[in-house]
């Protein structure tokens, strides 16, 4: 464990240390979990023996984040593109989603040569109130958060 006053770092299996956080305590978590592709990390293999396991993992750890959350927090998740649009789903249910970020990079091939390789990651902003996160411009004005997803209404005569 690393920390200072204000913060702390722990290393160690994610379900046994947030088992022993306090609930409603985190301001933010930034969770990039294994991706269940195999690879070998110093002698931990990420692969699970079958794909409801490794997700039943993943949704046991991740109703432990909400859990620890403050509702004034932040939740970043980056996954691997076959598994994020399960933990998306999972967790709309229980937080708000703001955002669908897309880490891109150019690995220019190099992962794989008879298929395209991944060229990005995805990554998850979910909070509890997206009310909680907006900031007065420095114009005095107030920024407003649109979902443009959202079909609108229009009086058309």
């Amino acid at each position: 464990m690393v920390k200072n006053n204000d913060h702390k770092i722990i290393h160690g299996d994610c379900i046994s240390e947030l088992i022993n956080i306090e609930n409603k305590s985190i301001d933010l978590f930034f969770a990039d979990l294994p991706y269940n592709i195999g690879k070998d990390f110093d002698g931990f293999i990420d692969k699970w023996k079958n794909e409801d396991d490794y997700l039943s993992w993943c949704y046991k750890w991740l109703d432990l984040c909400v859990d620890k959350l403050k509702t004034t927090a932040s939740f970043y998740v980056m996954a691997s593109i076959q598994y994020i649009s399960y933990f998306d789903i999972y967790l709309r249910k229980k937080l708000n989603i703001l955002s669908r970020i897309i880490w891109y990079y150019d690995s220019s091939g190099v992962q794989a040569k008879k298929y395209y390789g991944a060229l990005y990651e995805p990554i998850l902003h979910y909070t509890f109130n997206s009310k909680d996160i907006l900031v007065d411009a420095k114009t005095g004005s107030t920024r407003k958060l649109i979902d443009y997803r959202k079909k609108t209404t229009t009086n058309i005569q």
